[in-house]
């Protein structure tokens, strides 16, 4: 599996404008076929603060996202709506097996 998760800070004034971008692309990239998840989540003590877990069969399956229309909306929509670059972590599940999905 490929899993990646991305942290996101927000301006305060554009995060139902990030929350519309953002379900957009989530909502096709669940439909990709190596897409096995794709979750949006929001921070409850500061809710500009928003982490994606993505996980990918594989990741040549990332790369297909990326290629996307949906993808390509969302990066080219979301430059102006964060106080920061994004940041990212990439990992490789150690239970349960690749097998189980």
């Amino acid at each position: 599996m490929h899993i990646i998760h991305v942290f996101l800070h927000v301006k305060a004034d554009k995060i139902e404008a990030f929350k519309t971008l953002t379900l957009d692309n989530a909502r096709n990239s669940r439909q990709e076929p190596g897409c096995v998840r794709f979750d949006i989540l929001q921070q409850q003590d500061d809710p500009t603060r928003f982490e994606f877990v993505e996980i990918y069969k594989d990741a040549s399956d990332l790369d297909y996202h990326k290629s996307t229309d949906h993808y390509a909306r969302w990066s080219e929509g979301v430059g102006d709506l964060l106080e920061e670059p994004r940041s990212r972590n990439i990992l490789t599940n150690v239970d349960p097996a690749d097998e189980a999905f």
